[in-house]
């Protein structure tokens, strides 16, 4: 037996730490950066926080080996804003920043948002969303919501079905069964036997009398008891999974987009993350040459690190840059006229046109917010895949606008007469926007707009 070693050429990829930092740094969201910077002041000596942007004097101590690490000019200014930018008043920033994500209202009230434009449809959702309890149920009756509102009995009807239609399945209802119907309706299982129990038999269900259950269901006693274990699994509180109106969950919004002639123009935050600098007297510390070679190297190091720490936060703010420079120009219209108007964009396009890779675009949307005149929204926001037009002369349309056309064309429907898929696939096709039947069915599941005949009332 003989042994031998033969060479082999095998590429890997690996991403070194400082890599990591920085890819890390692109994602995270401004109140966590600032954390993490504050951390980042206490362990690193020679950083400091600079709180007037100055210009920083040449060293004229540098020497040999050094001379690389400290006359490269340490500030990081990129995050500030010009003294001619505008700023938002204090209060009214704070104000207009307290945004809740996981609050059950707002999640609601971002899907009216881009769901309907009809002021009196509008104002009665609203009223619903706003009267709803931290379980999501609505126990006010509709008669109040529309003197509320000022409006019609049958637009609060309307409204109604509108805001059960939203995420989460079984919201706005008004009785325990009716929501677990609507969240079966979402699992696309209008006529089973769960259905069928809960319509007819949800005493007995509570009771767990199976047997009645199937003896008057004409059903088998097996499917009757897997059908209460399904029923078993749906929420009997689909708000819960929302917090509450907190005051203190605060979202800062990293940068705000403002009218400059005809252009939409992004602006960071100015005072968002701290300035930072390497402090002077380390500087003229690693310059002595009288400071021993274990002093030395530990600065070298703490100054290469404080270095690329601000690098990074550089290159962080550059990127979000260029990307809010593309969405104020792609997505104009949005800014102008509102949901309605969000054109097409993927992050693909973005990633070609930054020169960057696709994924470092998605790090660096992730977890970020902004200002726009129609409030503050996540930046995730203005990416959405398109649908084609019919010809050269109808362009493509966002995803997002034909679901808020979807959701506007059964929002005004008769209730006694709605509309069939069919019809609406056809209603759409007359707007410009070529879409499949199945497409209005996956979209109306995703909106939870009930089918036809569930949408029907007398």
């Amino acid at each position: 037996m003989s042994l031998s070693l033969q060479p082999s050429l095998r590429q890997t990829t690996t991403i070194s730490p400082q890599i990591q930092q920085s890819l890390q740094l692109l994602q995270t969201p401004a109140l966590e950066l600032q954390t993490l910077l504050q951390t980042e002041l206490q362990t690193n000596p020679v950083l400091e926080e600079e709180p007037l942007l100055t210009e920083i004097p040449e060293d004229p101590t540098d020497q040999d080996d050094d001379s690389d690490l400290l006359s490269q000019n340490t500030d990081w200014p990129v995050n500030s804003a010009p003294p001619d930018r505008p700023r938002l008043d204090a209060r009214q920033a704070l104000l207009e920043s307290k945004v809740l994500p996981e609050s059950l209202t707002d999640h609601l009230t971002a899907q009216l948002t881009l769901t309907l434009t009809e002021p009196n449809l509008r104002a009665a959702a609203s009223e619903i969303i706003g009267n709803l309890d931290d379980d999501g149920f609505l126990h006010v009756d509709l008669s109040e919501i529309a003197s509320s509102a000022q409006v019609a009995p049958a637009v609060t009807t309307q409204a109604l079905a509108l805001v059960q239609s939203f995420h989460p399945p079984g919201v706005a209802a008004r009785s325990l069964p009716e929501s677990l119907l609507l969240q079966l309706h979402a699992r696309g299982r209008d006529d089973s036997l769960e259905c069928r129990i809960i319509r007819d038999y949800f005493d007995l269900l509570g009771k767990r009398k199976f047997t009645e259950i199937a003896n008057a269901s004409h059903a088998p006693i097996e499917a009757v008891a897997a059908a209460a274990e399904i029923i078993s699994h749906l929420s009997p509180r689909p708000g819960a999974a929302f917090a509450p109106d907190r005051l203190d969950l605060v979202v800062r919004p990293e940068a705000s987009f403002i009218r400059d002639g005809d252009k939409w123009v992004p602006l960071l935050e100015g005072d968002i993350l701290p300035r930072l600098r390497i402090n002077d007297v380390y500087k003229d510390l690693l310059s002595d040459a009288s400071a021993d070679e274990q002093t030395r190297s530990y600065l070298k190091e703490r100054i290469r690190s404080a270095r690329f720490l601000m690098q990074s936060l550089e290159r962080r703010q550059e990127t979000l840059q260029k990307l809010l420079e593309i969405i104020a120009q792609r997505q104009a219209d949005y800014f102008s006229q509102g949901p309605s108007a969000l054109r097409p964009l993927t992050m693909t396009e973005v990633a070609g046109q930054v020169g960057v890779h696709e994924t470092t675009i998605g790090r660096a949307v992730a977890n970020k917010y902004v200002r726009t005149p129609h409030g503050v929204v996540p930046l995730r926001f203005f990416f959405a895949s398109a649908l084609g037009g019919v010809n050269d002369f109808e362009p493509a349309v966002a995803n997002t606008r034909a679901k808020e056309i979807l959701a506007e064309i059964v929002g005004r429907e008769n209730p006694a007469k709605p509309y069939s898929d069919a019809a609406l696939e056809e209603m759409l096709r007359e707007r410009g926007i070529p879409i499949a039947r199945r497409t209005i069915s996956k979209y109306r599941a995703e909106l939870g707009i009930l089918p036809t005949h569930l949408r029907r009332r007398s």
